[in-house]
């Protein structure tokens, strides 16, 4: 399938980025207090003939949802936002006349969000370059930012703690056929720049990013030891530098594509591995101020993974996912996790078509609006027609 939030090299250098997908329901056991601002979902706006949904952000009783839809064959960037009675798509800038996506987006405050993707005049000619978008309370506008590869460059996830400070990662290669390198831009308030990150390996990337404050983030993806293999990537800032982390990878491929943190002794991170074959397991790791160690998590079925992770505490902590049932029509279904600080439970999730693929990935959370997640479907056999959709519980 040729997703149309991703071309198929992008999907190469965002391997593992089931950002672009989220879906999110009925609270199961030990799930959170009911929220303060309000019950509601709603039918996110449809503007094209695809469109999709994966980066959610949450600020006050607000919802962010960025992804990207189709029209006139073009792809075009998607904002909306959730007001607190519907879902209204918001302008947004298209900079390329082909290619344009947004894969990430994080809120500061009301009047301070961003969102991150990447752009092309002609995808087929290995030359995606970054793409970051400011709201100030009144319009999105595009921001310079770097493009070290003379390749692809794109940024998958975005991180803001305040005004001054916000992180964007993703990857970078040199054309076709290199491999992509890790790549991290930060936001000072006034402009973007590239920071140095480790690149381990023969090539990776990093996939999402979380911060706390201007000492503590940490970014999570792959790097590739060897031809047919991979290994967890974790990096951590620490106010002045970024360095690896030892991390686990239990299997021959192993990647990371979600990362959470509470403080700078609690942090965790999902994503999934591989042990041979088609088999995929999900993969849970968690940071406790000295190391990252792989914890128990359920498996359902076969090809299953975690692709999205948020917190408000060490109670109220929820993952999201998709796995492929093993029976007919073999649909990917989606998957929802809650660690209510003892256990993790499994969550009832939807699928707004349970016969095809439904994707989830995104998800935030806050005290007080309680956990939303957005995502997409594909529409009855129609690879090319995905919708989206959105989903909120208490």
């Amino acid at each position: 399938m040729r997703a149309t939030m991703l071309a198929g090299r992008s999907s190469r250098v965002l391997v593992a980025a089931l950002m672009l997908a989220a879906a999110l329901t009925v609270l199961g056991p030990g799930a959170a207090s009911a929220a303060t601002c309000g019950n509601g979902v709603g039918q996110p706006v449809q503007p094209g003939s695809s469109d999709t949904l994966g980066g959610v952000a949450i600020t006050s009783c607000r919802v962010w949802a960025v992804g990207n839809y189709v029209l006139a064959g073009n792809l075009r960037t998607l904002v909306e936002r959730w007001n607190g009675t519907a879902w209204t798509r918001v302008p947004s800038p298209s900079p390329a006349s082909s290619y344009n996506t947004l894969n990430g987006v994080a809120a500061a405050t009301a009047s301070d969000a961003w969102a991150v993707g990447q752009s092309s005049g002609n995808p087929a000619d290995h030359v995606f370059q970054t793409l970051a978008e400011h709201w100030n309370g009144t319009a999105w506008t595009q921001a310079k930012t770097p493009n070290p590869g003379t390749g692809d460059n794109v940024l998958s996830s975005v991180a803001a703690t305040s005004a001054g400070n916000a992180w964007a990662v993703g990857s970078y290669d040199t054309g076709p056929g290199t491999e992509p390198r890790a790549l991290a831009e930060h936001w000072n308030g006034t402009a973007w720049t590239r920071v140095p990150t480790p690149n381990p390996g023969i090539g990776g990337y990093l996939i999402t990013v979380a911060a706390t404050s201007a000492s503590n983030a940490w970014a999570v993806g792959s790097y590739s030891a060897s031809a047919g293999s991979s290994l967890t990537l974790i990096d951590h800032w620490n106010g002045t530098a970024w360095a690896q982390v030892p991390s686990p990878s239990p299997g021959i491929t192993n990647y990371l594509a979600g990362v959470a943190a509470l403080s700078a002794t609690d942090a965790w991170a999902v994503g999934s591995y591989s042990t041979g074959g088609d088999d995929q397991h999900t993969l849970l790791e968690h940071w406790d101020g000295t190391a990252w160690t792989q914890m128990p998590i359920a498996s359902p079925n076969r090809s299953a993974a975690l692709s999205g992770i948020a917190a408000t505490s060490a109670t109220n902590i929820w993952t999201t996912g998709n796995y492929i049932q093993n029976v007919r029509p073999f649909a990917r279904l989606t998957l929802i996790y809650h660690w209510d600080g003892t256990a993790w439970h499994r969550v009832a999730s939807p699928n707004p078509n349970p016969s095809s693929s439904n994707w989830m990935g995104g998800v935030a959370v806050t005290p007080t609006a309680g956990v939303w997640a957005v995502g997409f479907y594909l529409l009855g056999s129609q690879q090319q027609t995905m919708r989206t959709f959105a989903f909120h519980c208490c």
